[in-house]
């Protein structure tokens, strides 16, 4: 049986890797009792994914899982049994019993959406940042990227299909920003920030909280655009 499940990540679970997220559900299958399919050959690993790996820091009410299970459960159980059965800071909140066929996660995702709450002192911060995010949405974004042979210069506007701000009280502004999100480019939260930061300066806190991801076509993941 295959299962896809979305799930939160929060509180102190943000500082928790992509790796000990992994472990961490490992260990949560085998205490709700819930037998996860290994792959085949020399050195079988359970067969569960993750659709997309979230940085160290970050909170999402949107992340996905993918996993085979031995044996048939109801989804009610399923979701129950592993909810107990998880530590602090994550909880599921949908199941869906998913056809072997359907492409993986990473397969079917195509963008993400995600709020940056900022909080600044200087009373200039709102404007200097609209003016930044316009000027960013209307030119070239240029950045210093690490890659397997050293840092390159590249150009991530393409990958940055809108941006959005919205001031929610004194001190407080809400930054939505949705980019790709695919299996072989995605847009870094961070370079855009940076960015937007050279121009508008920086602000107090910034909180990074990952809302949708996002299908092409609106299986099992919310449709893009619809």
């Amino acid at each position: 049986m295959r299962i896809i499940a979305r799930f939160e990540k929060g509180g102190h679970a943000r500082f928790l890797s992509h790796l000990d997220v992994l472990r961490m559900f490992h260990r949560a299958f085998r205490r709700a009792g819930i037998p996860i399919s290994y792959s085949e050959g020399f050195n079988p690993h359970p067969l569960l994914s993750f659709a997309a790996a979230l940085a160290v820091g970050y909170t999402s009410e949107s992340e996905w899982l993918d996993a085979k299970l031995e044996r048939d459960i109801e989804i009610s159980e399923f979701m129950r049994s592993l909810n107990d059965s998880l530590p602090c800071g994550f909880r599921l909140t949908q199941c869906f019993a998913a056809e072997e066929r359907l492409p993986s996660l990473t397969k079917l995702m195509c963008a993400a959406e995600y709020i940056i709450s900022l909080s600044y002192n200087e009373r200039e911060f709102p404007s200097k940042l609209e003016t930044a995010a316009e000027k960013l949405m209307s030119n070239n974004i240029f950045v210093k990227k690490r890659s397997k042979s050293g840092f390159k210069i590249v150009d991530i506007r393409p990958l940055v299909y809108d941006i959005h701000v919205e001031t929610l009280g004194e001190g407080e502004i809400a930054l939505s920003v949705t980019g790709c999100l695919n299996s072989s480019e995605s847009l870094n939260i961070g370079l855009l920030l940076d960015s937007l930061f050279q121009i508008a300066g920086k602000p107090e806190t910034v909180f990074v909280h990952r809302r949708r991801i996002y299908s092409d076509d609106g299986t099992i993941l919310p449709k893009f655009g619809g």
